[in-house]
């Protein structure tokens, strides 16, 4: 019997086997890509904006998916306020906003927010100030008054400016140690010039300025409801219980009269400009170029978003094609468009090996003359159109994404309906219309390019790219310690340093 079994079971075994085999399917065509079609624009949230009495704008989204509010309000008290002397303050002020106010501590602050089951906090850029905090929605008037409390009545203790400053000094100090922070502080001072952008860094003398009395003077002038304050309420409330805490809460803020940031012209290079900065030893160069790019309110914004991710945005971009994958000179390289409230900043950012520093800047030229010469591929055109919405429609899935986004709308004055347009926006653009977006903002014979890294390893061999001008050299602190040549293209040499 057992020897019959196993035969019915060999038997078995084969008819499946042959039955199997019959059934299998032809294998796939892995030699082209699957047909991907076009991202679903985004559908937001349906949302009510309002203005209180005394300014302050205010945006309601509801949300009823989770028990939760999350609140964001910006104020245009960002970086480009100050001047060179008072780098670094604005990003204490926001720091130090959480650290006192007149009726608690900073530990009290921590523990308030933590029994709302939520946080409390605040970040700087160059053009806004913006607090953020989020609860259960069961406790969003104890939140708003925590956030009002934070907002309104900052004491800046003298012990928490104390050990504000101390960690700045440290801060600085790492950061200096960073090629990529030298290239990226050097960078914007060089192409905004005069303009209040180019403050992207402290200094020791700066940050030894910044007193307890500066702090509040900072509050004091820019912390108005009408210096283009906005606050968006998102979340499980409704829109007039929103309205309501916003006006209860900060309906007796007392506006000012803000003064507006300076806007001083911009240097606007005739020739390429290489500039060089000191980190002896380094096995690598760090290469930041670029010039003046876009704002989220230019006419040719989403066609030069598509032609940026063509040349740049992503790993599937020209510049890893060919500066990683093709040459091997680095690891990553990347292309993008900074924009902020008045200017905007393009740039190209990469690291590579010491030896192969100004091949791989020439290469870099090549590609941008390419973007420009001719249109891109239909390939690339829809690749680059899916990944740009894809990316968007999926930085849309949390409530705190969905109320920075509504933000980033109404302060930077941008259309209504531009979270239900942008995907087709991006859909929109055609070939023509990047390239001539590339035309328009890429200008590879202009670009101020720096470049950190062993100066006395690279400097000749990159002279050779940017023909009949001096290179200046710089140290980690940004002082201009020589140049190369040191008194023009006919001298060889440089000054010693």
């Amino acid at each position: 019997m057992k020897t019959l079994r196993i035969a019915f079971a060999s038997a078995a075994l084969l008819a499946s086997a042959a039955l199997l085999g019959a059934q299998t399917p032809t294998p796939p065509d892995m030699s082209t890509r699957p047909a991907v079609g076009p991202v679903k624009a985004y559908t937001p949230p349906a949302s009510q904006a309002d203005q209180l009495p005394n300014g302050l704008k205010v945006v309601v989204v509801e949300d009823h998916r989770f028990p939760l509010v999350t609140v964001r309000m910006a104020l245009r008290a960002g970086v480009s306020r100050l001047t060179p002397a008072q780098a670094g303050l604005a990003g204490a002020e926001a720091d130090l906003l959480t650290e006192g106010t007149a009726t608690r501590s900073s530990l009290e602050i921590a523990q308030a927010a933590d029994a709302l089951g939520g946080s409390i906090g605040a970040g700087v850029d160059p053009d806004f100030l913006t607090v953020s905090a989020n609860a259960l929605s069961s406790r969003a008037p104890a939140m708003f008054a925590l956030l009002a409390d934070v907002v309104l009545h900052p004491s800046f203790p003298q012990k928490e400016v104390d050990l504000e400053k101390a960690n700045l000094l440290q801060a600085l100090a790492a950061n200096r140690a960073d090629s990529g922070y030298l290239a990226s502080v050097q960078f914007d001072k060089l192409l905004f010039g005069p303009h209040p952008y180019g403050i992207s860094a402290p200094t020791e003398a700066s940050i030894d300025a910044i007193t307890r009395d500066a702090l509040v003077s900072f509050h004091d002038t820019y912390f108005l409801p009408n210096n283009q304050a906005e606050i968006v309420v998102a979340g499980d409330i409704s829109t007039a219980r929103a309205h309501n805490l916003v006006e209860q809460f900060f309906g007796d803020w007392k506006l000012g009269r803000p003064t507006p940031p300076p806007s001083p012209a911009v240097p606007q290079p005739s020739t390429r400009r290489i500039y060089l900065v000191e980190r002896p030893g380094s096995a690598q160069s760090d290469i930041l170029l670029g010039n003046l790019g876009l704002t989220r309110t230019a006419a040719d914004y989403f066609p030069f978003l598509v032609a940026n991710e063509v040349l740049g945005g992503s790993f599937n971009s020209r510049l890893i094609a060919d500066i990683r994958e093709q040459k091997g000179y680095t690891y990553g390289i990347s292309s993008g468009n900074r924009p902020y409230r008045d200017l905007g900043a393009w740039t190209v950012s990469t690291q590579v090996r010491t030896d192969v520093t100004a091949a791989a800047l020439k290469e870099i030229f090549v590609q941008l003359d390419q973007i420009r010469a001719a249109p891109v591929t239909e390939q690339e055109l829809l690749q680059a159109k899916n990944f740009l919405s894809g990316n968007f429609v999926l930085g849309l899935q949390t409530q705190s994404e969905v109320a920075a986004q509504f933000l980033t709308t109404g302060i930077y004055g941008l259309p209504s309906d531009r979270l239900a347009t942008w995907v087709d926006n991006v859909n929109s653009v055609t070939a023509d219309q990047a390239q001539a977006a590339a035309q328009e903002v890429i200008h590879p014979n202009r670009e101020i390019v720096v470049v950190v890294g062993d100066i006395n390893k690279i400097e000749a061999s990159l002279a050779n790219l940017a023909p009949g001008t001096m290179m200046p050299i710089f140290n980690a602190k940004g002082d201009q310690v020589g140049s190369y040549p040191p008194e023009g293209p006919a001298k060889s040499g440089r000054v010693k340093r």
